[in-house]
């Protein structure tokens, strides 16, 4: 699961929670931004990023309409991360339906589960 070189140019050990399957939310500093989360597997942490491979999901603020990009490993700055909640492990990330529900949240349907956000 292993990524490459790190931003120093040193490998980065494995994180400790590498293969977790998260849901991450980070901070934009301007208004206009879409909201964006990213859900997926965590690949490595280092102290300035952390490392996940999954798929962003954009979105407005008061808007149900959701964007989704294609998988691909991204390098998320910690000080920018707003919120990261762990999902079930058994969660086929690749395969759910993720819709935005009335609270605004992000929330996702498999087929035999929903969640609420």
């Amino acid at each position: 699961m292993d990524t490459g070189v790190g931003p120093i140019g040193m490998r980065a050990a494995p994180a400790p929670n590498a293969g977790k399957v998260v849901r991450v939310r980070w901070i934009k500093p301007y208004a206009e931004a879409t909201c964006q989360v990213c859900v997926g597997e965590i690949v490595r942490e280092t102290p300035e990023y952390l490392v996940m491979r999954g798929v962003v999901l954009s979105f407005r603020k008061g808007d149900r309409q959701m964007r989704r990009d294609e998988e691909r490993v991204r390098w998320i700055p910690w000080q920018q991360i707003a919120v990261v909640e762990e999902m079930p492990s058994d969660l086929k990330w690749r395969h759910a339906e993720f819709f935005v529900n009335e609270m605004g949240q992000v929330s996702y349907a498999t087929g035999t589960q929903t969640n609420p956000g």
